[in-house]
């Protein structure tokens, strides 16, 4: 049923829709943040960039999917990541091309400064929807929509459900995108990181498409970071940091979308909060990945079996932090698959050669990697 309100209700009934105004926000910290990731990257080793490379990508892809209420197995993302990377050719990946498609548009909005136009856009949408549907429900993947009924942002139960925003109609659709394509493609913006800010919003004010138009929001903020030249835009993600954050993105969005004035600066201002937690999550994982390399070389100087090799692969993959009560026998045994008596020979061969240290005494005895 088609209700759209006579009364200006959301910010796009506004009539200089889209002529966003904010105020001006200190950037100067998230500059320097830039600045010290940027520093970081020039002395990451090849080996370490991939893995950085591999863990941002995995968790962009997570995110944006969980964002949207669908749940990606990690296994199956990571064997995608490598696929397309071409990491381990003689690997036996998984086979889901759902998720293929969607690292795909990640590293093409990522990597790919190329113009944005309808047909690249378009590209995007048909490559989450190949099949022209989205659960049970037929849509038009590649297109704008076109249908009557309003385009309504929803939380909540079902019959109980909170509205958030009423989209435009689908019948300014094609002149919405077109200035909204035009706009991002010119240079009309003297900070990218704050045009990023406003394509997001701008986008999904929009809402061009009848689903999907969460994670190509996402994709277009990447595309317009990577613009910014600042860092490798695949060594960070914002798709995680919102995700870390969605009941503060929601809220901020619901304020905006039902603005009865055209500034964002609190949008503006928040975005770069985000952008600023994404950094700083990634400085984290190079200090994480650095201590795994330094570690693993340590590893290197003594001869250590596979059951040792990967209790150690699993005891690093937790970091930054601890695992989880030590590694004790049971854990070890059930890891490794070997019995009681060769799991305590190779714990205790691991203490000797002083890359683990034990806690504890009797059946309470733990180990914990020793950095």
């Amino acid at each position: 049923m088609k209700t759209y309100h006579d009364n200006h209700h959301w910010i796009w009934e506004n009539k200089d829709f889209p002529h966003f105004t904010y105020q001006k926000i200190p950037l100067e910290q998230l500059y320097f943040k830039f600045g010290q990731l940027q520093a970081v990257e020039n002395f990451l080793t090849q080996q370490d960039s991939t893995e950085l490379l591999v863990d941002v990508l995995e968790n962009e892809a997570v995110s944006t999917s969980a964002i949207e209420g669908e749940i990606l197995q990690r296994s199956s993302v990571r064997s995608s990541i490598q696929k397309i990377l071409r990491l381990d050719v003689e690997a036996e990946y998984s086979n889901n091309y759902h998720i293929d498609n969607l690292i795909e548009i990640i590293l093409d909005a990522k990597t790919n400064l190329t113009p944005l136009d309808h047909e690249r856009l378009s590209s995007w949408h048909i490559a989450l929807f190949p099949t022209n549907q989205s659960g049970l429900r037929k849509i038009l993947a590649g297109e704008y929509r076109t249908h009557e009924e309003e385009m309504r942002i929803v939380s909540g139960p079902w019959e109980k459900e909170k509205v958030h925003y009423i989209a435009p109609p689908s019948a300014m659709m094609e002149k919405m995108m077109e200035k909204f394509l035009n706009w991002l493609n010119e240079d009309n913006e003297s900070d990218l990181l704050i045009k990023a800010a406003i394509a997001h919003l701008y986008f999904v004010l929009i809402h061009p498409f009848e689903d999907g138009n969460g994670r190509l929001t996402r994709a277009i903020t990447d595309y317009v970071l990577a613009k910014a030249n600042l860092v490798n835009a695949s060594f960070y993600s914002i798709a995680t940091a919102i995700h870390q954050h969605r009941k503060e993105y929601y809220t901020t969005l619901d304020i905006i979308c039902r603005s009865q004035t055209l500034d964002i600066t609190p949008w503006i201002d928040w975005f770069m909060k985000i952008v600023a937690i994404s950094i700083d999550d990634t400085l984290k994982k190079v200090e994480t990945i650095q201590i795994k390399t330094k570690f693993w070389d340590r590893c290197n100087q003594h001869v250590l079996n596979e059951r040792q090799k990967k209790m150690i692969h699993k005891m690093l993959s937790v970091l930054p932090e601890k695992f989880e009560g030590g590694m004790k026998i049971n854990k070890y045994m059930s890891l490794t698959h070997t019995t009681r008596i060769t799991a305590g020979r190779d714990l205790g061969d691991l203490v000797e050669k002083g890359l683990v240290s034990s806690f504890g005494s009797g059946r309470g005895v733990y180990y914990q990697l020793n950095f």
